[in-house]
Parts: structure tokens; C-alpha cells; sequence
């Protein structure tokens, strides 16, 4: 089967919960034995005891249920929890594979309305899907969650067509408990990529929602990579490169976790896209 994600296109030994593409795949995704070996650049303590390796080229990422080998063009999965690893994989492990491919990623959600998509980025907890969840049901589309890309011409890369809520936030459009705890809401979908209208970072040191200009928006974004391993020797340019080219294409706000309303959404969304 082969699924397209972020721009890519891959070929699948796994089922994963994504679009199906009829496009000729750029990535392998296949089941094997993948060893723990290479240079340790990162490892947790239990209960996550996550590892991750450089190895010849190739990254390898390490849970106790799954591991995986991320290559430029193939992704080697060994597990005997094939649903562990489809959650991984989407998003985790494709971060690597972005990465590794020249792309990187942010930490946040996005969604789209009239052909423009506003993204919201913050730590875990921070409400980024929850704010996704109440554009969802003002009539705005699902463009990614979790992981955000953007490419070179300011378009934001379609990802998982869903977003994964606490449990407590179950509606009816519901319809899949995933191995990390949260639920899944389907809705309504772009499955193209959309130019990116505007950034809110939701983050505990802003203490009411403001416009940032300057540095200062690219600091917000520079706190916000999804994937903070170094696993390319030139990460840190191309994440400061990444923050300085969007804080100057786009409008980026700062907010405090969880705390905006339908009526501070309407009123920054309306500042941003006029």
C-alpha cells in the first residue's frame, strides 16, 4: 500500500491512517531487524527508554516495543506491536525522515479555510489541538496535527487528516483510540498543500495573546522544532534558517497555553489574515 504524508509518498509493510496515494512512491517503509548500533546521540531513562543512533548515514530510533532505521529513501521497522509502530512512525519517525531529506519540522497543528492555513505550535498540553478542534467546527479543515512542515514557496505539506484530542474532549466525530492515550477526531480534510497565513505560538510566558515582529518572533519559533535531536550536522542553521524565513513571511502571535477563546480567535485571526 502506499500512503502519501508531508509531500512523500511511501510504500508500506505497515497499515498506517493515511491517505492512500496512487503516486509512484519515493520511501520504503518495510518490516525487519533493525539493531541498536552506531554513535549514541540521545538516550532516556525509563519509562520511555527511547535511544536514538547515527549509524553510517542512517538514524536509528529506539522504543522497548519498536525500533526503527530511517534512511534517505527506506525506513526498516522491527516490532511485534504493529499499531505501536504506525503511531510512531506518524509522526515521530517521519520527523527523522523529513529531516534527513533536508525538511524541518515544527511542533504544532494546522488548519485552512478560504485556501490560507493558521497553524498553532506549543509544548505538549499546551491546547494546540484543542484549538484546532474549535476551528474544526466553524467550518475550517484539517491540515495537519502534530508535526507541521513548510515548504520553500510558504506552503504548508498536508499531514495526518486527523487530530488526536485528550479523552475528555471525545465528540461524536470520534473514532479511534490510539496507542499514546488520545483519540482521534476526523472532520473535514485538505489534502493539498495551502499556503500559511499565520502562526500562534502557545507558550507560558506570554501573558495575553500579542503580535511578535523581529527576533522575537524567531525565537518563538525557534523553541518550536519537533524533532530537537541532532542528528544532521548542519540542524542548527537550518532550524534558525527556517524560524528567520518564516517569522518575515508571516504574521506569529504568542498566547498562553489553553486560554483562547472563540472571541480572541476571531479577533487575531481576523488581525492576521486582513
Amino acid at each position: 500500500m502506499a500512503y502519501e504524508l508531508f509531500g512523500h509518498v511511501a510504500s508500506s509493510d505497515l497499515w498506517l491512517p493515511l491517505p492512500i496515494s496512487r503516486r509512484r512512491p519515493s520511501v520504503q517503509v518495510v518490516l525487519g531487524s533493525v539493531i541498536e548500533t552506531g554513535e549514541l546521540i540521545w538516550r532516556e531513562p525509563s519509562p520511555s527508554s527511547f535511544a536514538c543512533f547515527k549509524d553510517d548515514g542512517a538514524v536509528i530510533v529506539s522504543w522497548p516495543e519498536v525500533r526503527f532505521r530511517v534512511g534517505f529513501d527506506r525506513v526498516v521497522v522491527d516490532t511485534n506491536d504493529d499499531e505501536s509502530a504506525a503511531d510512531l512512525l506518524v509522526p515521530a519517525v517521519w520527523s527523522v525522515l523529513l529531516a534527513l531529506r533536508g525538511q524541518e519540522a515544527l511542533h504544532g497543528c494546522a488548519v485552512e479555510q478560504s485556501g490560507r492555513a493558521l497553524a498553532i505550535l506549543g509544548d505538549s498540553g499546551a491546547g494546540k489541538s484543542t484549538v484546532g478542534h474549535m476551528l474544526i467546527k466553524r467550518g475550517w479543515r484539517v491540515v495537519t496535527d502534530d508535526l507541521l512542515t513548510v515548504d520553500a514557496e510558504g506552503d504548508v505539506q498536508p499531514g495526518p487528516p486527523f487530530l488526536r484530542l485528550n479523552p475528555n474532549q471525545r465528540r461524536q466525530q470520534v473514532q479511534t483510540l490510539d496507542t499514546g492515550g488520545k483519540v482521534r477526531m476526523y472532520g473535514p480534510t485538505c489534502t493539498r498543500r495551502v499556503p500559511l497565513g499565520a502562526l500562534i505560538v502557545l507558550a507560558p510566558e506570554y501573558r495575553r495573546p500579542r503580535r511578535l515582529t523581529g527576533m522575537a518572533a524567531a525565537s518563538a519559533l525557534l523553541t518550536q522544532n519537533y524533532n530537537p535531536l541532532p542528528i544532521h550536522s548542519d540542524h542548527a542553521r537550518r532550524r534558525f534558517d527556517m524560524a528567520v524565513d518564516l517569522a518575515g513571511r508571516v504574521p506569529v502571535y504568542g498566547a498562553p497555553p489553553r486560554s483562547l477563546t472563540a472571541v480572541a480567535l476571531d479577533q487575531l485571526i481576523s488581525e492576521a489574515f486582513t
